[in-house]
C-alpha cells in the first residue's frame, strides 16, 4: 500500500488507515472494508477523503474482492454525483476484471467526458480498458493498437508492472484466437494462483482441445479458491462450455439453476443473461442488442432454429463484413451453410444445396487449425449431408469420414476412457450418418424407402468375414446398392432373404447417438422402427451389465438384482417390446444382427414387456455378423450336415454324460495335444466338433486368449489366430465349451476378432460359444442337452430348448451352486452363424429321434 497520506498516526483517521493496512497485509478483505469505511467517514473534505475512497476500492480489488470493490466504487460515485475521474477509472478496471467489458467501456467514455485521465499512467490504464473492450467485441485490430499505445505509455512512466499486465492481456487475446504459441506459453507457465489465472489456463487447454484437463482446472479453482461472487458466472460458464465439449449434457442441466443465480450477481445481468443464452441451443431468439460478433452469430443461429430464415439471412448479410478473425469467418460461413440447408428443407431447390456446400466447405477450410476443430467437424458433417442430398454419396461419405476422424483425434486428447468413449459415442460416424439419411427418406417417402435403411445398417456391419465364408464362390462379395437406389435396395434385400424360413425373421439393430433403428425382415416383409436414444446412456447400461459377469461378481449381481436391472435398462433404451410387437404370427426364430455396443448383449434373457416371460420362451435366437453372411453360411451348413461328432477333452474334463451319444468319437487321453486335434480335424470326417476344455480370456488383449487342447503349459494352448488356421471345412457345428469364448475384440468396421470368428474363418458353418463366464455344471447341462436336441432340431431351437430345460429345473444342479436356474447362468451361450439344422437325417428319422428323446425324458421324470 503506497504511503499517499500525511496523516497523524494518533488521529482517528490515522488509526483507521493503519488498521486497514494491517488487514491488507494479512489478506483479510472484510477487515479492510470495515477499516477503510471508517477512515473515509472520518476523513476531511480536503481531498483526503476522495483519495481514501480510491484506495479503499483498490485494496479490495488487490485482494480479489471484486464485488465489494465494485460496490464501494458505486457507493462513492453516487456520493460524488458520478464526477470522480479516479473512481471512474478504477471502476472501469474492476468491471473489466470480472468480464463486464461493456460497462468498463462506458466508464472510459464517461471519464473522457470529464476531461480524460490526469496523468500518463492513468492514460495508459484507460487505453488498456478500451483495448479489453474492443477485444471483447471481436475488434482485435483496434484492441491491438490500443494495447500498443498503453504499453508505450506504461513504459514512458517506468511502470513495469503495467507493461506486464498489458502483455498478459495480449497473451489472453492470442489464446482466444487460438494462436498455438500463446496456447503453449500459457499451458507451460507456472501453476495458476488467481481465478483469472485458472480461467486463462482453462481457455488455453480448451483451444488445444484438452477439454477434460481444462475442466479439471476450473473445477479445482471452484473447490480450492475463494471465488468472488462477481467471478462465479465466468467460472460456471467455462465449466458448462467444457461439459458440452465433453458431452456431459446431464451435468449441464444440473448446473443451469446455479448459472441463472450467478447472472443476478454479475455486474451487468442483462448482458450476462444474453451471454448465458448462447450456451443453451434451445434458447429462443431474443433480439439481442449486443455488438459482440459471437453473440450476434448465435442470434442468427437461434433465428434459424426458430425457422425465421429471412431474419437469419438478413442478420448474416449485416455481419458478413464484420467477420475478421478466422474463427468469426469460419463461424459465419457455417451458419450461412445451415441457412441454405434449411431453405432446401423448406422447399428450396438444388441451388440452395450447392450454396450450402460452398459455404460449409469454406467453413471447414477456414477452420483448419487445432483451435477451430469444433467448427470444422460440424461443417464437414453438414457438407456431407448436403452432398448426399445432391446425390453424391461418395463425397458425402468422404466428408463424414473426415469429420469423425477429427472427432477421434479430439477424443484422443482427453484423459480418461470414460470421457473419450462418451465423446465418441455421442459423435455420429459415417455409418450413423448413412442410416440417418436413409431414415429421413422413410420420413419423406414412407415404407417404400425402408429397404435403404437396411442397406445402410448392413454397410455399418463388418464384411471382411465374407471372404472366408465362401471364398470359392463368386457372387457373395457384399455389393449393396446406393442408398438412393430404392429399387436396387429392394432387389438386394430380396436376394439376401429369398430362402429365409417363414418361421424366422432377421432382426437388425443399429444405435446412432440419438436414435436406435430396428429392421425386422421376414419372408416378403420388412418393418422399420426408429426410437429416440441416448447412446451414451445405453453404453453405460451395457457396461454395467458386463461388470456383472466379471469373474467372482456374478453371484452377487444375481442376488442383488444388478444383472436383471442392467438388462432391463438396455431393453428399455432399445424399446424391445415395440420390436416384438412387429413380429408376424408364426415366427418362432430370430437371427440377430447387432454390433457396436450391443454385441454380446443377451437378448434371449430380456423380459417380454408386460409379461413374466423371457424372449427365449417365445423365440429361438441366433447371431449373424451381417445380413450378407446369412446365405453363404446357410449354404456352407447344407454341405456339412451329418451326425458324426468329435468330442475333444484334455485331461481333467468330466465326460461321463457328454460322450454317450451315438456316432461320437472321443479324443481324450493324458497325451492329447493340439497336433492330434489338428490331425483329427484335417480328416474332415466330423460334422460336429465339441471342445470341452478350460481356457483363458485376456481382457487386455483378446488376441492373447487361449484354449487348452493339451497338457499344461504353452505347448498345450491354442490362440484364436492358431485356431483360425485349423481345418474345420468338414464341420457344420463347432461348440466351444470353455467360458468367454464368445467374447471378441472390436477391430475396424465393427469386425470382432476372437474364437468365434476364427472358427468360421477355419470353415465352420456355425459356432456355439459363451459370451461370459459359464459355470462348469451349467455348461455341461446346456451343451449336453444341446447335443441331443441337435439330432432333430435346428441349431437355434436346440439351444433354446437346452437353455429352457436348465431354466425350468430339468437337471440336477450341485448343492453349492446358488441361483442355478437364473438366466445369468445359461444365457451366455449363443449360436453364431448358420442356425438351420445340423443333422442330415430326413423328416421321418428326425421325428423318431424326437419321440425317443421324449420317452427318455419321461422315463427320467424330466420334460423336454
Amino acid at each position: 500500500m503506497p504511503d499517499r497520506f500525511d496523516l497523524d498516526p494518533g488521529s482517528l483517521v490515522g488509526r483507521a488507515v493503519a488498521a486497514a493496512r494491517e488487514a491488507v497485509d494479512r489478506a483479510d478483505p472484510p477487515a479492510v472494508d470495515r477499516a477503510y469505511r471508517e477512515a473515509v467517514a472520518l476523513a476531511p473534505e480536503d481531498g483526503t477523503r476522495d483519495a481514501l475512497a480510491v484506495d479503499h476500492a483498490a485494496a479490495l480489488l488487490e485482494l480479489g474482492a471484486a464485488s465489494a470493490a465494485l460496490a464501494r466504487c458505486d457507493e462513492y460515485l453516487r456520493e460524488a454525483g458520478g464526477a470522480h475521474p479516479g473512481l471512474l477509472l478504477l471502476r472501469a478496471e474492476i468491471r473489466g476484471s470480472v468480464g463486464d467489458h461493456g460497462g468498463a467501456a462506458a466508464d472510459a467514455v464517461a471519464l473522457r467526458g470529464l476531461g480524460g485521465p490526469s496523468s500518463d499512467g492513468d492514460r495508459a490504464r484507460v487505453l488498456r480498458v478500451e483495448a479489453l473492450a474492443a477485444a471483447d467485441r471481436g475488434e482485435f485490430d483496434l484492441a491491438d493498437r490500443a494495447w500498443e499505445r498503453a504499453g508505450a505509455a506504461f513504459r514512458a512512466v517506468g511502470d513495469d508492472a503495467g507493461v506486464a499486465i498489458v502483455d498478459r492481456d495480449r497473451l489472453a487475446a492470442a489464446v482466444r484466437l487460438g494462436d498455438a504459441g500463446a496456447v503453449s506459453a500459457v499451458v507451460s507457465a507456472a501453476a495458476p494462483r488467481t481465478v483469472a489465472d485458472h480461467l486463462l489456463l482453462a481457455a488455453a487447454l480448451r483451444r488445444d482441445l484438452r477439454y477434460e484437463e481444462a475442466l479439471h482446472v476450473v473445477v479445482s479453482c471452484v473447490a480450492d479458491t475463494v471465488v468472488d461472487p462477481a467471478l462465479r458466472l465466468p467460472l460456471l460458464r467455462e465449466i458448462v462450455v467444457l461439459l458440452w465439449a465433453t458431452r456431459q449434457e446431464a451435468a449441464v442441466a444440473r448446473l443451469e439453476p446455479l448459472l441463472r443465480e450467478a447472472v443476478a450477481d454479475s455486474p451487468d445481468p442483462v448482458a450476462a443473461g444474453e451471454d448465458l443464452d448462447g450456451l443453451f441451443p434451445d434458447t429462443p431468439p431474443g433480439g439481442s442488442g449486443s455488438t459482440r460478433f459471437g453473440r450476434r452469430i448465435e442470434e442468427a443461429r437461434r433465428l434459424l432454429v426458430a425457422a425465421r430464415l429471412d431474419e437469419a439471412e438478413a442478420l448474416l448479410v449485416e455481419l458478413r463484413d464484420l467477420a475478421r478473425a478466422e474463427r468469426d469467418v469460419a463461424g459465419w460461413h457455417l451458419v450461412a451453410g445451415e441457412v441454405e440447408l434449411a431453405r432446401h428443407r423448406h422447399g428450396g431447390d438444388d441451388a440452395s444445396l450447392r450454396q450450402a456446400v460452398l459455404h460449409l466447405d469454406t467453413a471447414a477450410e477456414r477452420a483448419g487449425t487445432t483451435a477451430l476443430a469444433e467448427i470444422r467437424v460440424v461443417a464437414l458433417r453438414l457438407s456431407g449431408r448436403a452432398s448426399f442430398a445432391l446425390g453424391d454419396e461418395d463425397r458425402a461419405g468422404d466428408r463424414w469420414i473426415e469429420a469423425h476422424a477429427v472427432e477421434e483425434r479430439v477424443a484422443e486428447r482427453q484423459v480418461t476412457d470414460q470421457v473419450r468413449v462418451g465423446m465418441l459415442l455421442s459423435a455420429p460416424d459415417e455409418h450413423d450418418e448413412r442410416v440417418r439419411a436413409a431414415a429421413e427418406a422413410v420420413d419423406r417417402h414412407g415404407a417404400a424407402a425402408s429397404a435403404a435403411v437396411v442397406v445402410a445398417m448392413e454397410t455399418a456391419r463388418g464384411a471382411t468375414i465374407l471372404g472366408s465364408v465362401l471364398p470359392e464362390a463368386e457372387g457373395f462379395a457384399r455389393t449393396p446398392p446406393r442408398l438412393r437406389d430404392l429399387h436396387g435396395a429392394w432387389r438386394w434385400l430380396g436376394e439376401q432373404t429369398r430362402d429365409l424360413p417363414r418361421s424366422q425373421v432377421v432382426w437388425m439393430v443399429h444405435a446412432t447417438p440419438h436414435r436406435v433403428h430396428h429392421a425386422v425382415i421376414g419372408r416378403g416383409a420388412l418393418h422399420h422402427l426408429s426410437v429416440a436414444l441416448d447412446r451414451t446412456a445405453l453404453w453405460r447400461a451395457v457396461d454395467e451389465l458386463m461388470a456383472c459377469w466379471t469373474e467372482g461378481l456374478l453371484d452377487e449381481a444375481i442376488a442383488s438384482g444388478d444383472f436383471d436391472g442392467s438388462l432391463a435398462r438396455i431393453a428399455d433404451h432399445l424399446d424391445v417390446g415395440a420390436v416384438l410387437d412387429l413380429l408376424p404370427r408364426g415366427v418362432r426364430r430370430i437371427a440377430l444382427v447387432a454390433g457396436g455396443v450391443l454385441a454380446g448383449v443377451p437378448f434371449a434373457a430380456m423380459t417380454v414387456p408386460g409379461t413374466a416371460e423371457l424372449v427365449c420362451h417365445r423365440y429361438a435366437l441366433s447371431d449373424l455378423p451381417c445380413l450378407s453372411a446369412r446365405r453363404p453360411l446357410r449354404l456352407r451348413s447344407a454341405a456339412r450336415r451329418g451326425d458324426r461328432a468329435l468330442l475333444v477333452s484334455p485331461p481333467g474334463t468330466d465326460l461321463a454324460r457328454a460322450a454317450d451319444l451315438p456316432g461320437r468319437v472321443v479324443l481324450e487321453s493324458e497325451r492329447v495335444t493340439p497336433d492330434e486335434v489338428r490331425a483329427a480335424l484335417e480328416s474332415r470326417s466330423h460334422h460336429q466338433v465339441r471342445i470341452d476344455t478350460h481356457g483363458c480370456y485376456d481382457h487386455a488383449d483378446p488376441t492373447g486368449s487361449w484354449l487348452r487342447l493339451g497338457p499344461e503349459g504353452a505347448e498345450g494352448r491354442v490362440r484364436p489366430d492358431q485356431l483360425q488356421w485349423m481345418d474345420l471345412r468338414g464341420c457344420g457345428t463347432f461348440v466351444l465349451g470353455a467360458c468367454e469364448t464368445g467374447m471378441a475384440l472390436p477391430r475396424g468396421r465393427d469386425e470382432r476378432v476372437g474364437f468365434v470368428r476364427a472358427a468360421i474363418h477355419a470353415g465352420a458353418a456355425s459356432v456355439v460359444a459363451a459370451t461370459w463366464i459359464a459355470d462348469a455344471p451349467v455348461a455341461a447341462a446346456v451343451l449336453d442337452r444341446f447335443d441331443r436336441y441337435l439330432r432333430y432340431l435346428p441349431r437355434d431351437v436346440a439351444l433354446q430348448r437346452a437353455q429352457l430345460d436348465v431354466a425350468r429345473g430339468a437337471w440336477d444342479p450341485p448343492a453349492d451352486l446358488e441361483h442355478p436356474h437364473h438366466p445369468a447362468r445359461w444365457a451366455c451361450w449363443v449360436v453364431c452363424g448358420a442356425s438351420d439344422r445340423q443333422t442330415g437325417a430326413g423328416p421321418v428319422r428326425r421325428l423318431l429321434r424326437r419321440e425317443l428323446d421324449r420317452r427318455r425324458h419321461r422315463a427320467a421324470d424330466r420334460s423336454p
